[in-house]
């Protein structure tokens, strides 16, 4: 009778030792815990994203547009912000230790890539002449945000810790995103004073009017006037596999004006195709590049 009494006691006891362990578990595991411990720490931290979202990558020209480029990194800001939110209610609703403890590797793995972002951000800063290059450094701050938020699952990781201290001290010697992107302007303002046309290695008086016009005409919206034409390579024959010749191209040099007194370079190239017998079609202008606006002096240096 006593051992029945103690059986029956039991029963009833268990369900509240059980719920009182975290998860709901023994050991701070159930198979529920576990499986949302599992889809936030992927969301969070596996394939975080932090990095899906956060990470900058506009198409084209909009790369390369001021306005456009800030905004990015606004956004990007707001993701991070997203991300500190959702780290600190993971852990408010106390996750599962064992799947925590097993990810640990998952988050140090991903954690190496702020080496090397640490280095694109110095090499965009050193030689970078596009604004598009402070998107190096706005993954800086997504690394920092990243390790940050890892530190407070792992408060005892000194290797995160470190981590933190590399990713702060990255950042803090470019100044502001502004800043850098002033850097980038001087790169590419300094880089534009030295550049030059390039020599002609021909002349063709034929194919230089041809250039002239048809870059005219492609630019007709800005007024450009095309005022020197330089051939500046030797022509180089594209044959096909029984080496018969497609086509014929040669690089050429632009030197131009526009209608607001500003001056630059261009740059594209002319193509001639095959007709057979030894003989090509009249040359014509194809890949030709927008201006790049340089000081008027440069055209005749």
């Amino acid at each position: 009778m006593k051992l029945i009494r103690l059986l029956f006691i039991v029963m009833l006891t268990a369900p509240a030792v059980l719920s009182a362990q975290p998860g709901g578990n023994r050991g701070g595991y159930s198979r529920d815990g576990a499986q949302n411990t599992q889809k936030e720490m992927d969301l969070l931290f596996d394939n975080s994203f932090l990095f899906t979202k956060g990470t900058i990558n506009l198409p084209g020209d909009r790369s390369s547009n001021k306005p456009a480029m800030l905004e990015a990194i606004a956004e990007s800001d707001k993701v991070i912000a997203e991300f500190e939110t959702r780290v600190n209610a993971f852990l408010k609703n106390k996750p599962t230790a064992a799947v925590i403890k097993s990810k640990y590797h998952v988050i140090t793995s991903k954690v190496h890539g702020l080496t090397f972002a640490i280095k694109n951000a110095a090499d965009g800063f050193n030689t970078g002449r596009s604004i598009s290059y402070v998107s190096y450094l706005q993954e800086l701050y997504l690394y920092k945000a990243y390790i940050a938020g890892a530190m407070k699952v792992y408060p005892e990781a000194i290797s995160l810790e470190e981590k933190l201290a590399e990713a702060e001290a990255a950042i803090k010697q470019y100044g502001s995103r502004e800043d850098y992107i002033a850097k980038m302007e001087k790169n590419n303002l300094e880089w534009v004073k030295s550049l030059r046309m390039k020599k002609a290695v021909m002349s063709d008086p034929a194919i230089e009017q041809m250039v002239k016009k048809r870059y005219e005409s492609s630019w007709a919206e800005d007024k450009i006037t095309v005022v020197k034409v330089h051939i500046t390579s030797a022509w180089v024959i594209e044959k096909n596999a029984l080496d018969i010749p497609l086509y014929k191209e040669a690089d050429v040099n632009m030197a131009i004006k526009k209608a607001d007194g500003s001056c630059g370079f261009a740059t594209g190239r002319v193509q001639q195709t095959y007709e057979g017998g030894g003989k090509y079609s009249a040359a014509t202008l194809v890949m030709p590049g927008p201006p790049i606006i340089v000081p008027c002096e440069n055209l005749n240096k």
